[in-house]
């Protein structure tokens, strides 16, 4: 790929932007240092950014010698979720994942 700004090479590159810990993929002049996303890298990276804002702070408490997470109540609400309803939690690869059954 050629840099529109000077005409030199670009090479892809990966990326972090730090304020969000979010991972991103882009081209970057080896001359002048210019960085693009190609469409393809521009929704992934929306798609990322979209999952973000969904994304609900949570609180964990001791509960015994246990750890309890509280849900928020628009997700309880949401999900139907009650006490005493049981759930799956399993490993994902960005951490956990809680799924009401």
């Amino acid at each position: 790929m050629i840099c529109p700004i000077c005409k030199g090479e670009m090479e892809k590159i990966k990326d972090v932007i730090e304020q969000d810990g979010l991972e991103f993929k882009a081209f970057k002049c080896k001359s002048c240092g210019e960085e693009i996303m190609n469409m393809k890298q521009l929704k992934s990276l929306a798609r990322k950014y979209r999952k973000l804002r969904k994304a609900k702070e949570i609180t964990f408490a001791k509960w015994g010698n246990s750890i309890a997470v509280r849900i928020l109540r628009e997700i309880v609400d949401e999900y139907g979720i009650t006490s005493g309803r049981q759930g799956i939690l399993t490993r994902d690869r960005e951490g956990i994942k809680i799924v009401p059954s």
